[in-house]
């Protein structure tokens, strides 16, 4: 059976940006993409064999995905569809009509001609604006004052307005004679100078119109006229006449209306989509033409022109009274006072009451727009085109712990939000308070995972954009005062030891055990929140936020010391080298470890057993001088000014120690931590350690052969974080790789988030509802096997460490534990800390100054 058959036409195959998997060169003319299914797989694969040999026979190629991988990849295309409006900010007009399928073809002509007569009929536009600016004062670049400027000119205007007037005559004529028979209109092609290719249109009484819609006759701007315009104007003398001619072309393309078609081909339901411009009044009223020829064709065709959509108050007009009649008197029934929807789908109810808002409109005499990042902001979301594609990865999307903040739903109102700002702004009445809350609100509703950004038609990543609105909060004074915030920010900025030691005594060890101790007297309030999570919009009343900070409880047991002091390397004048002098050489090879703050300030246990690994295996490790932060938290926070001048300090040190250490040959950064990971990235380390590369601590142990065997039967589940480290495959094959059994995988945030924990646990109550959900999932599963002993956790990111032994009250048996610090404990044994510090300090470390 055909159990699907989706259709693509050549303007939704460019917007997708489908990757052609034919051999011929080129974009096809269109895509079908089809499932066909049956309980015989023999079967299947022969009808499917059969589809590509109709294919080949009628001068197209087929493919066949054989795996589930695969097929996915096929349907992807189909679910960036909404890409077609990208260009017009997500603004389009929606048609939606049904045509009998063997008509079908007749409608995708039709359609075609109103493309060709609308793209030409742009093109005659052109025409006239270049005509009407070449016929004016004409900008010249003089390098002298002498120079005459008629003189220079010449007779250049009257050759560029000729060449205008001869392709305008030529356009003119294929405008007037679509339907001219072929034969005939080929008899007169030499008398326009029209040059034509091989036909492949296999229409059985070929007209003009044929040739144009098979490309074999082109009207291009590119080829026929621009070239010859730059070649009368050629020189730096006339720079800014050709400049001003390729903008007009820019701004008279931007209202070309076009129709595009994607359809369900099995069943004849088609979408007949045109992008417009929503301050473009010209060319909403030519996109409103092409919309009554459109509706016209449909019937003409014994089709109908609602749809799976239905009408909507676009398509009303065009249904004559019988049609209605049903309808209105269904309403009169129900509604006799007219309170649904007022006016709607009633006598008088067209698209002259519609309204929609045109940020172009409104933010053309707009100073806010200039004066701040707002401007920017609203860029870097107007191409948003509401898909809801971003819905189902969004970790503030849990609508069953009421948190309603998917990306879609926080461009909407930050949409919002900005219209305000432009209206406020242009009325002089100041920007109120409240709108800088909710912009506040919505920015503080993200945890910067990025995961929004692969499902996105439009490539938008929601992250960065929450990272330049609590910027732009910052700079403008707004973003509200949080202490708790601002210690942990302070405690991850600093790279004193003294600093690092108090702020660690007060913020982790004393903080830590306050918070579990108000968890305890705290939990009969706690437990109402986890069973129930209330709505976050707006931040918390003080008593609420205490009880959403304490109703799970912190960890326990952290290391009493951070890394570096246990192993006395805290002095920022000295760049510590660790090596087994017993398995290294000079010229063994080296490389430099970035433990980050949390692997080396918080749970240190994990920047100790990244080192011992490294030990273990006879590796040189090469560590940065003092307590250095990669500048990711501050960014996230919105302090992009702090993370630029931490990240540029860094460069700037590390690059010293490549000068001072040149004689290692540094091929290798490792790190142990995705988010510094991510923040690395832009310190371009192939310059400062040439060729090098940038690798998580985990995948740079498997390339080495590092594998526990023998794991005594335990079962591991891995969280992968939202920064995930692991870039070079799977990071659940590489999990499973190290561990050498089975490994499953826990979805979702887990809550904590960089800062996200402290500064609105609110919102982290209701990404941790999910997560919980999951979690009890994952204990099922495994006692669904057999399976009785504890749940091992395993995950590679400090903060998610921290936040997953958050949720040891809600799962019996869970046991959270760093993948590298698991691999040390098998292999180096019980003591592996103790032993590597003892053998570390004992002539192990190699102290430089830098």
């Amino acid at each position: 059976m055909l159990a699907g058959l989706e259709h693509l036409d050549e303007r939704y195959v460019k917007a997708v940006g489908y990757a052609s998997k034919a051999k011929q060169q080129g974009r096809p003319k269109m895509v079908l993409i089809g499932d066909i299914v049956g309980d015989d797989d023999t079967q299947v694969a022969r009808a499917a064999s059969e589809v590509v040999r109709i294919c080949n026979a009628r001068g197209a190629e087929g493919f066949i995905a054989v795996s589930p991988e695969t097929r996915k990849k096929f349907w992807l295309d189909r679910a960036r569809t909404a890409a077609i409006a990208k260009h017009t900010n997500a603004f389009k007009i929606n048609e939606d009509v049904v045509i009998p399928l063997p008509r079908m073809g007749d409608y995708c002509d039709g359609i075609e001609r109103i493309n060709i007569e609308l793209s030409l009929r742009n093109k005659l536009r052109l025409c006239d604006a270049l005509g009407r600016y070449l016929k004016g004062d004409l900008p010249i670049r003089f390098y002298e004052d002498s120079v005459d400027k008629a003189a220079l000119i010449y007779d250049r205007r009257k050759q560029a307005l000729s060449a205008i007037e001869s392709v305008n005559a030529r356009w003119q004529w294929l405008y007037d004679n679509l339907d001219m028979p072929l034969p005939l209109a080929e008899s007169l092609f030499a008398d326009y100078g029209i040059q034509v290719g091989e036909l492949s249109n296999r229409a059985e009484q070929p007209s003009l119109f044929h040739r144009l819609q098979d490309y074999s006759l082109r009207a291009s701007w590119k080829q026929e006229l621009l070239p010859r315009l730059k070649e009368i104007f050629v020189g730096d003398n006339f720079r800014p006449i050709v400049e001003r001619i390729e903008a007009l072309h820019k701004e008279t393309l931007r209202g070309r209306v076009f129709v595009a078609l994607h359809m369900h081909a099995g069943d004849g339901n088609v979408h007949t989509n045109l992008p417009v411009n929503s301050d473009h009044y010209e060319m909403l009223q030519e996109a409103n033409q092409a919309v009554a020829r459109i509706m016209e064709l449909a019937r003409s065709l014994g089709g109908v022109i609602s749809g799976e959509h239905g009408i909507g108050i676009t398509k009303y007009e065009f249904l004559n009274a019988e049609e209605l009649a049903s309808f209105h008197s269904y309403k009169q029934q129900v509604d006799p006072e007219g309170r649904f929807n007022r006016g709607k789908l009633m006598p008088g109810a067209d698209l002259r009451s519609a309204y929609t808002t045109s940020f172009s409109l409104m933010g053309f005499e707009s100073l806010i727009m200039q004066q701040s990042d707002i401007g920017a902001i609203s860029d870097s979301v107007k191409d948003c085109l509401r898909c809801g594609k971003c819905k189902p990865v969004c970790s503030t999307h849990v609508p069953n712990a009421n948190l309603l903040y998917s990306p879609r739903n926080k461009i909407l109102a930050t949409s919002l939000l900005i219209e305000a700002f432009l209206y406020e702004e242009q009325t002089r009445r100041g920007i109120s308070i409240t709108h800088w809350k909710e912009f506040e609100d919505v920015a503080d509703h993200c945890t910067v995972c990025h995961k929004c950004f692969n499902p996105c038609p439009v490539d938008i990543d929601f992250g960065e954009v929450s990272m330049n609105m609590r910027n732009l909060l910052r700079k403008m004074g707004k973003q509200s005062f949080n202490p708790v915030k601002a210690a942990a920010i302070a405690f991850l900025s600093t790279n004193r030891p003294s600093s690092v030691k108090l702020m660690r005594k007060l913020l982790i060890e004393w903080s830590y055990k306050a918070q579990r101790l108000g968890s305890f007297f705290l939990r009969p309030w706690g437990r109402a929140q986890l069973a129930h999570p209330p709505s976050s919009t707006g931040k918390p009343e003080m008593r609420e936020y205490v009880i959403h900070f304490t109703n799970r409880k912190m960890p326990g047991k952290l290391p009493t010391k951070t890394a570096r002091a246990l192993l006395g390397i805290e002095s920022d004048q000295i760049v510590p080298i660790i090596r087994d002098r017993h398995k290294t050489q000079t010229d063994s090879e080296a490389v430099f470890y970035f433990p980050g703050c949390g692997s080396e300030r918080l749970f240190s246990q994990v920047g100790l057993a990244t080192q011992a690994m490294l030990y273990e295996i006879g590796v040189q490790t090469v560590l940065p001088p003092g307590y250095l932060c990669c500048g990711y938290p501050q960014r996230a926070a919105g302090q992009e000014d702090k993370a630029q001048e931490i990240s540029t300090d860094n460069r700037v040190l590390f690059h010293r120690v490549a000068n001072t250490l040149n004689y290692l040959d540094i091929k290798t950064v490792v790190v142990s931590c995705g988010t510094c990971l991510d923040q690395l990235l832009d310190y371009e380390f192939d310059k400062i350690f040439p060729g090098c590369r940038l690798i998580d601590i985990h995948e740079y142990l498997l390339e080495k052969g590092v594998k526990l065997d023998g794991v005594g039967g335990d079962r591991y589940v891995y969280h992968d974080p939202c920064h995930s480290p692991m870039k070079l495959q799977d990071p659940l094959k590489t999990v499973s790789g190290l561990v050498g059994a089975k490994v499953s995988k826990s979805e979702r945030c887990c809550g904590e988030s960089g800062t996200l924990a402290v500064a609105r646990p609110d919102i982290s109550t209701q990404v941790r509802y999910r997560k919980a959900e999951e979690l009890k999932n994952d204990a099922e599963e495994l006692r669904s096997d057999g399976y009785d002993g504890p749940m091992k956790m395993l995950t590679s990111c400090p903060s998610c460490m921290q936040g997953l032994q958050r949720f040891q009250g809600d799962v019996e048996q869970l046991e959270v534990d760093y993948i590298v610090v698991e691999i040390a404990k098998h292999k180096l044994g019980k003591n592996w800390m103790k032993n590597y510090i003892k053998q570390a300090s004992n002539g192990g470390i190699e102290r430089v100054l830098v």
